[in-house]
Order: C-alpha cells, then structure tokens, then sequence
C-alpha cells in the first residue's frame, strides 16, 4: 500500500514531457498523485449535465472552447495541490500540509518553440503556417494558465513560468526537483529513479513508457533525435532571431540553455542543403579572391626583389 506522504505533483509547459513522466510515477506502487483521499480537480459531477449541453449545442473549435471554459471553472475551485500541469504554480502552503514533493519540468526554448508549433495545444486565435508565424503573434491563453489573458508572444509562457519554477523551488518548504526534458528523452528511466531517490520514495521495476501522441517514434527515436540536436535542422535564422529576442536568457542561463547565432542557421525557405552550398561557394569565391590578390602582390614585388638581387631593399625592412 502506498504511504500517504508519496504525493508526487508534476509541473511543465506544454510539450516537455510531463505525460510521459506523470505515466511512469503512477505506475510505481509507492507514489500517488492526489493527495491521500482527494480526487482530481477535473471532471466534477456537478458540471456533467452542463458539458452534455456543451456536446449537443456546438461542434469542433467552439465545443472546445467551451469545454476549455469548463476546466478553467473547475480548476478556479481547486486547491493549489490541484492546479493543472501546465500552469503558471505559485507555492502555497497547502503543499506543505500534504506533505508533496514537487516536480518541475523544462525544455530547451529553441525546441520548445517548435514543438509548440507543431502541436499548438489550447491555440485559442487563428492557424497559424509555422514556427515564426506561431512566435510573432500574441497569444491568448486560458485561465488555468494563471497567467495574463494575453501574451505578447507565446514565448512569454515559457519565460514566466520557468521564472515561476524556481521562485517556487526558493520557497517551497517541501522537496523539490527539476528535470531537462533533454535529459529525461535520453534516459527516462534514470531520471525518474534519481527522482524517486532524491524524494526518499522506495521504488521498483521503473520502465519507460512508449509515446501516446505517435506510436510510431520509437524511444530510441526520441532519445537518438534529442542527443543529436536534430531539431536544430528545423530552425530558420529567423526562428533563431525571433527566439533570441523573446526569451528571458537570464532565467534559461539558470538551466543550461544558451542563445545560438542566428547566422549559423539558413534562412526561411532555404533548404540546409542549398544554404550550405551557397556558404561554401562563397567562401570558396572569398579564398579565389584573396589568392589572386595575394599574386597580384607578388607580381608587383617580383621586380623589385630581382632588382637587388633577391634580398629585401630597405625600404621593405
């Protein structure tokens, strides 16, 4: 039987892995994610006739949104024990009374900002084409967010909340711990172990989970696309430059992310591969041209040298 004090609360901004994380605690016998006798904020019997009426009267983007509304009405009654996953946390000392351990999960900005472009979750504007279309718009976000109605760039999501994350870790008067999510895809389950360790938590058989968002990634995938950098091949220098300028460095200094150069990146709708046969046809044009000015030198000096006798005159000393 779990012990009543192994309340584990995960916290993370969209895409940094907290489903996976969440999925592999709760499969350890010696962990709970409610605080003893408590369910979660979500789902409230009183609101499933409401969410029927929501089910019958609209349909797609607009059933979404009003089931968002529902959440947000939800979770505003909650316990801060309770607060989403995915929201701007401030430390309470509730979590102090249900004895929680604290778990916060952060991602690479760069990464992050194209994952959040391929999988926009709770996208409440228009559509947007891409990265820098996602990144150049405000965005409006949703209450359980606990942040602003609107943000100037959904970048401001990762900057206030890893800023809230380590307010929340020099507050807490609970054990806490923070997770890279580049770590965490290149060994899941050490991760999770160290986690367990560092809580006191007694654990066993601790096994990574497959993805649920695409079946066909394997963890190997993941683990092998994280530790080569590939999304790198993803950035234009334009993301770079737009990413550069939105993100709070000083907070991401604090967990090991640091600006890359825009120049180092081809621009949008250029392929990697035409980038860098134009950046090596110019630089090989930039050698030609310091080769034949180098011999145009040598030619004017040639005379001269002849002229005494192959030494230097003293005007060239």
């Amino acid at each position: 039987m779990a012990d009543d004090h192994n309340f584990v609360r995960v916290f993370g901004e969209r895409n940094t892995g907290t489903r996976a994380l969440i999925r592999m605690l709760s499969a350890q016998k010696g962990v709970r994610l409610q605080a003893v006798g408590e369910r979660g904020a979500l789902n409230l019997p009183q609101n499933s006739d409401l969410k029927a009426m929501i089910d019958e009267t609209y349909k797609g983007k607009w059933r979404k949104i009003y089931r968002d509304a529902v959440r947000d009405n939800e979770q505003a009654l909650a316990c801060p024990t309770k607060t989403w996953k995915h929201a701007l946390p401030i430390w309470d000392p509730a979590f102090e009374e249900k004895r929680a351990h604290v778990v916060f999960c952060v991602r690479n900005p760069y990464s992050w900002a194209l994952s959040l472009a391929r999988r926009s979750y709770h996208q409440r504007g228009p559509k947007t084409s891409g990265a820098l279309d996602l990144l150049t718009r405000p965005w409006l976000t949703v209450a359980r967010d606990n942040m602003d109605a609107i943000l100037r760039s959904p970048m401001e999501l990762w900057n206030g909340k890893v800023a809230a994350y380590g307010v929340f870790m020099q507050q807490a008067k609970v054990p806490t711990r923070l997770i890279r999510f580049e770590d965490f895809v290149a060994d899941p389950e050490a991760e999770v172990r160290q986690v367990l360790r560092d809580f006191a938590i007694k654990f066993e058989n601790v096994e990574s989970v497959v993805s649920t968002k695409d079946t066909a990634i394997t963890l190997e995938d993941i683990a092998t696309y994280y530790r080569q950098e590939s999304w790198k091949k993803s950035l234009s220098s334009e993301v770079v430059a737009t990413v550069n300028r939105a993100t709070d460095w000083e907070v991401a200094a604090q967990y090991g992310y640091y600006q890359l150069n825009p120049t180092e990146f081809p621009p949008l709708d250029t392929t990697w591969r035409n980038w860098f046969r134009s950046r090596s046809l110019t630089s090989r044009s930039g050698f030609q041209q310091r080769s034949g000015r180098r011999s145009i030198l040598e030619n004017n000096r040639s005379p001269r040298l002849s002229e005494t006798g192959g030494k230097p005159s003293r005007s060239e000393l």
